[in-house]
């Protein structure tokens, strides 16, 4: 019976505008959490894009200087996105072994990043009636991209 009182007593003493101020805290907290970790998914959608980008630029100008060619427009798929492997520290507490980001200056230290796997070409050219173009067109984008020459599709332009 007295612990019914002592639970009157306490929520009396606290007022609703302390709980309302709380859970309003609690609301942007989580808000700004949530907007955070957002951000780091659209840089990493960013750092993708502009690599396919980069890519797509850089055949699109080496394939329409090929001899018949012509005008070329090219588009690249890839997988998924980037891995990044950050270096980890090991720290043995109370018989518990952490592993935890090795940072340097507040920067967590990345080791490697690994560029998402591309999954198919698709190169649309004025030439690409032509078989030797075709040929050419196919070879040169194997190499650059270093993948397998089933991957590219080859059309011509209208």
């Amino acid at each position: 019976m007295s612990d019914k009182k002592g639970i009157k007593t306490l929520l009396s003493k606290v007022k609703i505008e302390y709980l309302i101020v709380i859970v309003l805290g609690c609301i942007c907290l989580l808000i700004v959490f949530g907007s955070v970790n957002q951000n780091k998914n659209k840089t990493t959608t960013n750092t993708i894009n502009e690599y396919v980008d980069t890519l797509e630029n850089k055949l699109k100008t080496s394939l329409s200087k090929v001899s018949g060619a012509g005008k070329v427009n090219v588009i690249i798929s890839v997988e998924s996105g980037m891995e990044t492997v950050l270096a980890t520290t090991t720290i043995k507490e109370d018989n518990k072994v952490v592993t935890e980001p090795f940072t340097v200056g507040g920067k967590t230290v990345v080791i490697t990043e690994t560029y998402p796997k591309i999954s198919g070409v698709i190169i649309v050219a004025e030439g690409a009636n032509n078989l030797s173009v075709r040929v050419s067109l196919l070879n040169a984008t194997s190499i650059f991209l270093d993948i397998d020459s089933s991957k590219i599709q080859i059309l011509p332009m209208k």
